[in-house]
């Protein structure tokens, strides 16, 4: 089962999924920016030539609790936004979505 939410954080529109997966639940914090995820997925997966920037944050259940995690990983999109380890998933976000490229 998928569940899709919209979220509004920092004055702006995302979606949250939820994916109801044994064992693990699924959630992602998506914009036409940015990509925020769990570290269930690689980032490898990602590290194709999006336009969007794409974060991994430790594992938290909870689209809150996302937003609390630490980065442990992003793409190069991210990188060149000011993404750093360890900051918050939050803060990470944030600094791609105001970004103006």
């Amino acid at each position: 089962m998928v569940e899709v939410k919209s979220l509004q954080l920092f004055d702006k529109s995302f979606i949250g999924m939820y994916l109801h997966l044994p064992g693990y639940p699924l959630y992602m914090i998506i914009s036409t920016k940015t990509i925020l995820a769990q570290n269930m997925l690689d980032i490898n997966y990602f590290r194709k030539e999006l336009p969007v920037s794409v974060i991994i944050c430790e594992y938290r259940y909870g689209f809150q609790a996302m937003l609390n995690a630490k980065v442990i990983a992003m793409n190069d999109a991210a990188r060149a936004h000011g993404v750093t380890l360890e900051m918050k998933g939050k803060e990470a976000l944030r600094l791609c979505e105001n970004s103006t490229s």
